[in-house]
């Protein structure tokens, strides 16, 4: 009877290891620490970081949860794609990590432009609805770069636009067109000053030019004969450029009004008139190469005055807010009719303020006794003095 309950027993037991996975089944495996549960082969190891816990749930269970998920009952798996960007086959032992050159390469901004090209489509009706104006995105390039031209419109809404029919025309003999063509991207192998026409929508608009750079010019200096003159004095500038490239010519011009100006090598002049009164004379020099290279350089600027002129009378003894020398303007100032000396009391509201009387350079410490070299005790009374304040300075005449 003993032999019968033993063998009933052993048979129960060898059944119950066959069908539970019951770690106490197999006395080696179950007495060592040290191994875990699965293999680091297995693609649903807790340990691997790329896989989500929603995703693996626990041991193998959590493979085929995965795949009951994606609708695959018959155990095969499907990879799928973690919010890490892993990919991961449930029946694979590999996981894999997407890497960088396998996702869509995003072009740097320089490969982001593209020479254009005409379109092939035939061109919509002219409708003489869309005008406007043209230029080149950067007025200056680089030879062998690409230059941007665009359209900027004024007349017609945004749908208009798009439906119009462009045609680009340059000054090479090359032409671009298309339907709503507003932008176009042109290489530029040789320098010089390129030029473009646009005929947007039947109507001609001529852009604005181009300047495209050869061997560069340096300029280091255009310097002017002062920094104050009154009218009817010549200025000069003296302009110092370099280049590998020889230096062909200077082009000289002005924006303030009435200006003349007289030149043509690295020196130009310009006669000070009275409609330059308390202004300053501005002048500009544009030099250039035989490589076509155009440089443009901003001389130094003149502050003008008219001495005929009277833009403030110093104050006599008592402070008027009125009599105050403006600050960055060179004006004319005139002693008051009971002056008796030339010594005036300057006051600025800091420490080193600078102050220009008839050419001479003071420098103020928020006080200072002036004594212009023009005026002469005595005949101080109605005096005029030309005045360049680096802030705004207060004088007065105290007897």
């Amino acid at each position: 009877m003993k032999a019968i309950r033993k063998l009933t027993i052993s048979l129960f037991w060898g059944l119950s290891c066959i069908s539970l996975p019951l770690t106490g089944c197999g006395s080696d495996s179950a007495s060592s620490p040290d191994t875990p549960a699965y293999s680091d082969n297995n693609s649903n190891g807790i340990d691997n970081p790329g896989i989500e816990s929603s995703d693996s749930g626990s041991g193998n269970q959590g493979g085929q949860q995965g795949n009951l998920s994606q609708g695959n009952g018959s155990g095969t798996s499907s990879p799928s794609v973690n919010s890490s960007g892993n990919t991961m086959n449930s029946s694979s032992s590999t996981v894999t990590k997407k890497s960088s050159s396998s996702q869509q390469t995003v072009p740097s901004s320089s490969s982001k432009k593209t020479a254009t090209v005409s379109s092939d489509e035939v061109l919509n009706t002219p409708t003489m609805t869309v005008n406007g104006s043209c230029q080149p995105k950067t007025p200056i390039v680089a030879r062998d770069s690409m230059a941007t031209w665009e359209f900027l419109r004024s007349q017609g809404d945004v749908f208009d636009q798009i439906l119009a029919p462009y045609v680009w025309t340059f000054s090479d003999g090359k032409t671009l067109q298309g339907n709503g063509l507003n932008s176009v991207n042109v290489i530029y192998n040789e320098s010089g000053t390129v030029t473009a026409q646009l005929s947007v929508d039947g109507n001609i608009v001529d852009c604005s030019p181009l300047q495209v750079q050869g061997d560069p010019i340096v300029i280091s200096s255009c310097k002017a004969s002062t920094v104050s003159a009154n009218a009817g004095d010549v200025i000069t500038w003296t302009v110092e450029a370099t280049s590998e490239s020889p230096i062909t010519g200077y082009t000289w011009t002005s924006t303030t009004e009435g200006a003349v100006v007289n030149g043509s090598g690295t020196t130009a002049s310009v006669t000070a008139t009275s409609a330059m009164h308390k202004k300053n004379l501005e002048v500009t020099v544009a030099v250039t190469n035989e490589d076509k290279t155009t440089e443009t350089f901003a001389c130094e600027r003149v502050s003008i005055t008219d001495p005929n002129q009277v833009d403030v009378v110093i104050a006599y003894t008592n402070v008027d807010s009125t009599k105050v020398f403006p600050s960055n303007q060179t004006i004319v100032a005139q002693y008051p009719s009971n002056a008796v000396n030339c010594m005036m009391v300057c006051g600025g509201g800091a420490d080193g303020v600078k102050l220009v009387v008839d050419g001479e350079e003071f420098e103020i410490g928020y006080s200072l006794n002036v004594t212009p070299k023009k005026c002469t005790d005595g005949s101080a009374a109605g005096t005029k003095i030309t005045v360049l304040a680096s802030m705004n300075v207060y004088c007065y005449v105290p007897y």
